[in-house]
Parts: structure tokens; sequence; C-alpha cells
């Protein structure tokens, strides 16, 4: 499903040039779910922005579903990004002024479908995710658990083959973030939805099927845990 081959990625801070990742190579197949764990400062979230197409790597390769990214065209990555990837994040990222149904229908509005498809299809995610009852509240008014549901269910309203979760429960308290966790690995198991999930966060980290960890910008352990890892 996707595949990092010796990403390496630097940045130069004045004279100086700092290798970040150090040749991470990775291989996730369709179905997954997988956690990328590690302290602060590690690489982690700089790896998940090359996995995500929000940056890109100084050298190696990366392909997703069956194709390399070729990162000349602005264009083609935002399209890939729009096609493939859903994105959940650690401050769930939702626009204030825009009801719940309108965050989630945000990444249809690119595809050209017309509003009662979108709709449609984001009611249908916020029915799975358990807040088909919200559609019409703003985010103001929905609990830091309700908000990350909502955000759930725009990572997943434009079908991508891969969600992308940064510290989902990080801004959550234990209960709800179980909760959370709970949720995806429902999508995983009975929808096949891969999942990788970015955390710092060890007891998160261990409730995936699948654990790597990140140290110094190496990806030195992966491993599964044995009975699929269900919190």
């Amino acid at each position: 499903m996707l595949s990092l081959n010796n990403i390496r990625k630097a940045y130069r801070i004045g004279p100086t040039e700092v290798e970040v990742l150090k040749g991470v190579t990775l291989d996730v197949a369709n179905g997954e779910m997988i956690s990328i764990s590690g302290p602060s400062g590690c690489g982690k979230s700089t790896l998940m922005n090359i996995i995500g197409l929000l940056d890109r790597p100084t050298s190696g390769s990366y392909a997703i579903d069956g194709a390399e990214v070729a990162y000349g065209d602005d264009d083609a990555l935002s399209g890939v990004r729009n096609r493939s990837i859903g994105f959940v994040f650690q401050q769930y990222h939702l626009l204030a002024k825009l009801t719940a149904l309108e965050n989630v229908t945000l990444p249809l509005v690119y595809r050209n479908e017309t509003q009662a498809a979108m709709e449609a299809r984001g009611m249908e995610m916020l029915r799975q995710v358990g807040m088909g009852a919200r559609g019409h509240h703003r985010p103001s008014e929905l609990s830091g658990g309700q908000q990350q549901r909502v955000a759930i269910a725009r990572a997943l309203v434009g079908q991508p083959t891969l969600i992308l979760a940064d510290e989902p429960t990080g801004a959550l308290d234990t209960q709800v973030g179980q909760e959370i966790m709970a949720l995806f690995h429902e999508l995983n198991t009975e929808q096949g939805i891969t999942l990788a999930i970015i955390t710092h966060d060890p007891r998160i980290a261990r409730q995936c099927k699948r654990v790597a960890e990140m140290h110094e910008g190496v990806l030195k352990e992966q491993f599964v845990r044995e009975g699929g890892g269900h919190p």
C-alpha cells in the first residue's frame, strides 16, 4: 500500500545541515494498523509529513498505491493527497464557522460533486462514527471527543486508502481517548481501512497491531503484537 525506501530528510539551519531522517525504510500493506512511536524530536513528525505528502524527502523513494511519488508537480501531489490520504490531527482542525457536516464534506469540494451527493456522503460518515445526530452542530457545541469523531469522519469521507493520525488522543482524557482508539480498531477490522498512528505515548502505540519505533531519525524496531493490539 505504501513503501518508503531509504528516506532521508535534512534541514539547513544557518551553516549547519541537520539530518532528521537517516535512511528510513518501511512497507505497510493494505489493511494494516501500525503505530510510529518515539520521544519528542526523534523524527516521527517529519516522517508523518513525508508519508502525508506534506513535505519532500532529501533523498530516497516513496510509493503509494503502487505508484512512485513524483515530487515535481505540486498539483499532482495535491491530487494524490486528496484521493489517497485522510488526516486526523491532535487539535481536530475543524473550521469554527462551519457545521460538523460542512467540515466533513470539505475534502469533496475539490472533486466536483453535487451538493446533494456531498451531503449524503457526509451524513453517512457522521453516522458511521456515531455523530449522525450532530451534523448541524458547530465545533463549539461539541465536546473534544465529539470533535475528534467529526475529524475522523472528514478523514474517511473521500474514501482514502490510508488514514494518517497524528497524536489523535493527545488532547483527550484517557476514557475518551480509548473510545477513539476503539473506533480506529473498528474501522480497521470491519472495513479494512489502513491506519498509521503517530504517537509519543507507548500505551497508544501498543494498542496497534504493528508497532514501529523511531530513535534519532532511525526506524529501529518493528513487531506485531500478539492478540492484535485491541484496547
